[in-house]
C-alpha cells in the first residue's frame, strides 16, 4: 500500500469514527431529524395501530414524543409524518421504549452499524478498508444526521450478495430492502428477467412474514399507507430521482408521466445491467445505483446506496467518490428541481461507468459467494 493511500485510509477512518461518536455527543439533536416520525410510528403501532397513518393523530402523538418541540429542518413544517411501511414502526418499537433522546441516539448508531455491516458483506473477501470511502461519505453523514433507515437496506443488499450462492437465504436477506421498497424496483424486475425464482421466493417469504406480523395489528394499514404515500411526491421536495420531474407537469398529466418515467428508468437500468451480465459486481452495482434514479420517491440520504454500488463495483476512481459526496451536499441544500437534476446526472454517470460505456470494461471476477 502506498504512503498516500495509507494516509487517505487513516483520514477516512477518522471521519468514520467521528460519525459514530457524533450521536453520542450532547450537541446532537435527535428531535431535528427523521427519528420523531419513526418514534411516532412505533408508539402508534403499539397503542393505536388503527390510526397509524392518520395524520391528525400523528400530529398529536409526535408533539408528545418531542415534548412540544417541532422540527426546523429545511422544508419541514412542524412535524414529519410517518409514511414508511408499518414494519418499520415495529423495528423502531424497542428504541422508542428507551425514550426519545436516548432511543433516538441508539437508533442512529444502529443504522450506522447496519450500514457498515452491509458495506463489508458486499465487498467480501476484499479488504475491509475498501468500505471507508462509502462510510465516510456525505451520503452516509446525511443518513446519520437524519436518523434514516438506509443502513437496513444496505445490510439487506450486502447480505444478499454475500449469500448469493444460497439463493433462498439471499432472498430472505433482501427482505430488509422492504424498509424502503421503492428503491429496489430495478432489482426486482431484473430477478424476474433472470428467472431467479429461488431468490424471489426467499424475498417473497420475507415480505409475507413482515406483512403477516403487521397485518395482525392493523389489517387495513396497506391501503392507508398507499393512500398517504402519495403525499411524499411534492413539487418542492428534494427528490433525486427521474420520476420526480413529473410533478412539474400539469396535474392532469402527472400520474401518467410518473408511471412512464419510472418504467423508462427501470428499463434503462436493466438494459445497462444486462450489458454487463458477464460481471456479477458490475451488473449488481448498476441495479443498486439505478434503483435510486428509478424510484418514485428518493431523497439525498438515499445516495448512500450509490456509495454501496461503487463499493460493489470495486473500480471507482477518486473522482466518483468525490462526485457522490458533492452531489449529496448540493441535493441536500438546494431547492427543487436542482436535486433531481444533480441526482439523475450523478447516478447516470455511475451506471454508465459501471456498464463500460464511458470506459473500457474490464470484467471483474465473480465473488466466491456468487459462483
Amino acid at each position: 500500500m502506498s504512503r498516500w493511500r495509507w494516509r487517505g485510509n487513516v483520514a477516512l477512518l477518522g471521519v468514520s469514527l467521528a460519525f459514530v461518536l457524533y450521536p453520542l455527543l450532547p450537541l446532537d439533536d435527535v428531535i431535528n431529524s427523521d427519528w420523531p416520525a419513526f418514534a411516532t410510528g412505533a408508539r402508534l403501532i403499539v397503542h393505536d395501530p388503527g390510526h397509524l397513518y392518520d395524520l391528525d393523530v400523528q400530529r398529536r402523538v409526535e408533539t408528545d414524543v418531542t415534548h412540544g418541540r417541532v422540527l426546523v429542518s429545511l422544508g419541514i413544517r412542524g412535524i414529519l409524518p410517518f409514511l414508511a411501511p408499518a414494519w418499520v414502526a415495529l423495528v423502531a418499537v424497542p428504541f422508542e421504549a428507551l425514550g426519545t433522546d436516548f432511543g433516538g441516539r441508539l437508533w442512529t448508531l444502529f443504522g450506522l452499524l447496519c450500514l457498515a455491516g452491509g458495506l463489508y458483506l458486499a465487498i467480501r473477501p476484499r479488504a475491509p478498508t475498501e468500505i471507508l470511502p462509502a462510510f465516510a461519505s456525505v451520503p452516509a453523514a446525511l443518513v446519520m444526521l437524519n436518523a434514516q433507515i438506509d443502513g437496513l437496506v444496505v445490510l439487506g443488499i450486502g447480505a444478499a450478495i454475500a449469500l448469493w450462492s444460497r439463493p433462498w437465504l439471499a432472498g430472505l436477506a433482501l427482505g430488509l430492502t422492504l424498509m424502503k421498497p421503492q428503491l429496489v424496483l430495478p432489482l426486482g424486475f431484473a430477478l424476474l428477467v433472470m428467472r431467479a425464482w429461488k431468490v424471489l421466493g426467499g424475498w417473497a417469504a420475507a415480505g409475507l412474514l413482515l406483512l403477516a406480523a403487521t397485518s395482525a395489528l392493523n389489517p387495513h394499514w396497506v391501503l392507508d399507507w398507499l393512500g398517504q404515500s402519495r403525499s411524499t411526491v411534492q413539487t418542492g421536495a428534494r427528490e433525486i430521482d427521474l420520476p420526480h420531474l413529473a410533478v412539474f407537469l400539469p396535474d392532469a398529466f402527472q400520474g401518467g408521466a410518473l408511471a412512464a418515467l419510472t418504467a423508462i428508468a427501470i428499463a434503462a437500468v436493466i438494459a445497462l445491467a444486462w450489458r454487463r451480465r458477464d460481471s456479477f459486481r458490475a451488473a449488481a452495482a448498476i441495479l443498486v445505483a439505478g434503483g435510486i434514479v428509478a424510484a418514485p420517491h428518493a431523497l439525498p440520504t438515499d445516495l448512500v446506496l450509490v456509495a454501496l454500488a461503487l463499493c460493489v463495483w470495486g473500480e471507482a476512481r477518486w473522482y466518483e467518490w468525490l462526485g457522490i459526496s458533492v452531489a449529496a451536499l448540493v441535493a441536500a441544500l438546494t431547492p427543487a428541481p436542482i436535486p433531481a437534476v444533480v441526482g439523475v446526472l450523478t447516478i447516470g454517470w455511475v451506471c454508465l461507468r459501471a456498464a463500460g460505456l464511458l470506459t473500457s470494461p474490464s470484467p471483474g471476477p465473480v465473488p466466491a459467494s456468487a459462483r
